[in-house]
Order: structure tokens, then sequence, then C-alpha cells
């Protein structure tokens, strides 16, 4: 199994599921630029005429802690990690080698998911190979927010996710923030 010793970003991992999970997060509040009458009316109300607040969903429970996802090309992922190759992204384009295929297990076989992936830089730092290492040579790119690839079954059922091994072979990696198809 992988681990936070190899691949430090893994400890991200629960970090950006709590981003992804809004179940146990209040909707934030809306508020309209020009709130109707009904609105303003309400707001004008005592407070004990206005309706109670909506009471707090609790019908997932806690299953995110339950999910688990594993990586099904382990041992080629450890093979090029222990090498330390890199790979050459371009404007255009370039679908990542090895491919990551993962299995996923713990999800409600009844309910819908959405499948993304999301790559997040280690740092902020662009770097250049040179006298057999790698060193900074100034500042990255700035990050467009919320670049994820869907995976094209999205969505579907749980049962469909945990059947199958998922494969983001579609998923282009680029260094052209302008483009609308890379990730």
């Amino acid at each position: 199994m992988l681990g936070v010793e190899m691949y430090p970003s893994l400890a991200l991992a629960a970090q950006r599921l709590g981003d992804c999970c809004y179940r146990d997060r209040e909707p934030p509040a809306h508020m309209p630029l020009y709130p109707s009458s009904c609105d303003t009316a309400a707001r004008s109300l005592p407070p004990r005429l206005l309706p109670p607040p909506p009471a707090k969903r609790d019908t997932f429970g806690k299953s995110e802690d339950n999910i688990k996802i594993e990586l099904e090309n382990v041992s080629l992922w450890k093979q090029f990690s222990t090498v330390g190759t890199e790979m050459i992204i371009t404007k255009k384009g370039r679908r990542m080698f090895p491919q990551l295929k993962v299995k996923v297990s713990g999800l409600n076989p009844s309910l819908r998911y959405i499948l993304l992936l999301d790559i997040i830089p280690v740092d902020s730092f662009r770097y250049r190979f040179q006298d057999d290492k790698w060193q900074v040579v100034g500042g990255a790119e700035a990050r467009l927010p919320d670049r994820v690839f869907i995976h094209p079954d999205s969505p579907a059922t749980g049962e469909h996710w945990q059947n199958r091994s998922i494969s983001f072979h579609r998923a282009k990696l680029t260094n052209n923030t302008l483009d609308g198809q890379g990730y």
C-alpha cells in the first residue's frame, strides 16, 4: 500500500476528500443582490413566526470514513518512483504514464457518485534538471482553480464503480493554463 513517507502528497488526500464531501457542512448562505419582496417580508416578521431552521440531515452517516481507493498498478508506480523519471508536459497535452488505475470500495451501491481527478502541485516552483539534480529555476505559473478531470462514466452508482477497475487513461496533462481540455 502507498504510504505518506513514500508520497508526501498523499497526506493531502484526507483534506481533499473533506473538501469534496459537503455532508457535514451547512450550505453557504445565499444573499441575493436584490432580495424579493417575500424575503424582505419574512425578515420583518417576529422570530417566533418564522419557520424553524431546517434540521441537519444525516442520512449518509460517516460513510466517507469507509471509502477506500487503492492504486492497482502500484508496482509500476514504485518502479518509476525509484528511478526518478519525469514526464515532459507540453502545451498540446500528453497522456499520463503510467496510467492511473484504481479500485474503489466502501461506496453505497445505490447512490450515484462523480469521480474526478485533481492534480495538485507539491510546491510553487519551476524546476530544471542541471548537474545531475533538480534545481529550482523560478516560480511556477499561476494555477487555475477547479481544473479537474471528471471521469467519463460519471455520474454512476457505487455498484458501477466498485465492480470494475477505474482508469483515468484519457486524462491529458498540459502546462497550457488556457487549454480547456487539459488538466
